[in-house]
């Protein structure tokens, strides 16, 4: 099964990549890091950076991985003050 989770590099998602992985999923993992782009591919998934909190990277993100599920375990959410309006 493919996999898009979103926040794979976070409190939950770093540990979840390698038990999906392991399970046989192809995942698709998301940061808005890029310097942890690296550890997904090392944790053996398939890396994109995406900002969560902008609707037309969560969109291209989604439409580019064509998932079969989405895992929502982005949890550093502390600065909403950031969040983009999607209009679309």
């Amino acid at each position: 099964m493919k996999i898009l989770l979103g926040g794979a590099t976070g409190a939950i998602g770093r540990r979840l990549v390698p038990l999906l992985v392991a399970g046989g999923h192809h995942v698709v993992g998301t940061t808005r890091t890029p310097g942890k782009l690296d550890m997904l591919r090392s944790a053996g998934a398939e890396a994109i950076l995406m900002d969560g909190l902008d609707g037309h990277e969560v969109i291209k993100a989604v439409m580019t991985s064509r998932p079969d599920v989405i895992v929502h375990q982005m949890t550093a959410l502390a600065s909403m003050r950031s969040l983009k309006k999607f209009d679309d």
